[in-house]
């Protein structure tokens, strides 16, 4: 798609989140600065014609994004959905440790929007020389000016992809961010290219948004590794979680630990926790019946994760706890590609 045909009478709002792309140096370090907006639209002046229409806020509150918590997700959906009447689409400027959390979780919530919503952030900040924050905010907005993308998507050096596919990859390149197990949607060079398969998206049977009341679930993550001690398996139960990723070697193995590992995991089925496994290897994901150590775990009633991120299993769990499903029906909603998040 060539650039002139980017549809620049969209009327696009841009929202300061928090994170690196807004921080300033203090006594204290780099910390969330409150004027960004302004900051910003002095930088975007120069590209006039070349952009659609935008208006650029704040939240009241901007945050560090290693302070984010689920609460912030509902507060960004929110944020979205009560304007999403006026404006043509939306560019979420968010720190980079937790973006592809937040843009997951978008995913969930805000499935079947008919708008864009491209989140993206920067490794330097804007007002720092050799800063990416001005390039990944343009290519954001320029995203957003293409009338065949919607959706959630994240935007990092000139790339877009699915929001619930990413991972971050780097802490300091600017290719900051992949999608490991699915094609990037779109790219900006020259001109704007568009996967055409990439961008499909499950049909959510007309179901625009689904923001819960509040997330209130405890869900926690098990990595398995050498020389792994019994103990820390009871006392993760005794945490209490309602759901617990199992994080697995290659396509779905854990070691045995003598029983106690299907011990622990049949305690954790009695006690109704939903429970996930993923691969520690970031291409390809898990097939639990491809060896028979992985069969034993579909067995115990472990749902195979397929090629979802973590990011995606962590934040779809959340989502679909907090609607006050019972656990069985969060196993059977789990199973299901909500909004392109894994492999069918």
């Amino acid at each position: 798609m060539a650039l002139s045909d980017l549809d620049l009478n969209r009327r696009i709002l841009v929202v300061y989140v928090g994170g690196t792309i807004g921080m300033r140096q203090s006594a204290d370090g780099l910390s969330p600065q409150r004027d960004l907006p302004t900051a910003l639209a002095v930088k975007l002046a120069p590209w006039g014609g070349q952009l659609p229409l935008f208006s650029i806020e704040s939240l009241d509150e901007p945050i560090d994004s290693a302070e984010a918590e689920p609460a912030d997700w509902l507060r960004i959906a929110r944020h979205i959905a009560e304007r999403c009447n006026r404006y043509d689409g939306f560019v979420i400027l968010h720190g980079t440790d937790t973006m592809a959390y937040t843009a997951s979780a978008l995913g969930f919530m805000l499935r079947g929007i008919d708008q864009p919503v491209i989140v993206t952030g920067a490794q330097v900040p804007l007002e720092t020389p050799g800063s990416d924050a001005l390039d990944n905010v343009v290519s954001a907005l320029t995203f957003a000016a293409c009338p065949a993308l919607s959706g959630v998507g994240l935007a990092f050096d000139r790339v877009l992809y699915r929001g619930c596919r990413t991972t971050k990859v780097s802490s300091s390149d600017f290719a900051g961010f992949d999608s490991p197990n699915h094609p990037p949607l779109a790219r900006l060079d020259d001109s704007l290219s568009i996967d055409a398969e990439a961008v499909k998206q499950p049909d959510t049977g007309g179901l625009a948004f689904e923001l819960p009341d509040q997330f209130g679930a405890t869900v926690l993550s098990l990595r398995v590794v050498p020389g792994m001690q019994p103990a820390l398996l009871d006392a993760l139960l005794d945490l209490g979680p309602q759901g617990l990723i199992l994080e697995c070697y290659g396509s779905g193995t854990v070691p045995g630990l003598g029983g106690r590992m299907l011990g622990f995991l049949e305690r954790a089925m009695n006690r109704g926790v939903v429970v996930v496994a993923l691969s520690q290897a970031l291409h390809g994901g898990v097939r639990l019946g491809t060896y028979a150590a992985g069969s034993a775990l579909v067995k115990a009633g472990v749902i195979d994760g397929r090629d979802l991120t973590f990011e995606a299993a962590f934040t779809k769990l959340h989502h679909l706890l907090a609607q006050g499903l019972p656990s069985a029906a969060v196993r059977g909603a789990f199973t299901r590609n909500l909004t392109g998040e894994c492999r069918e």
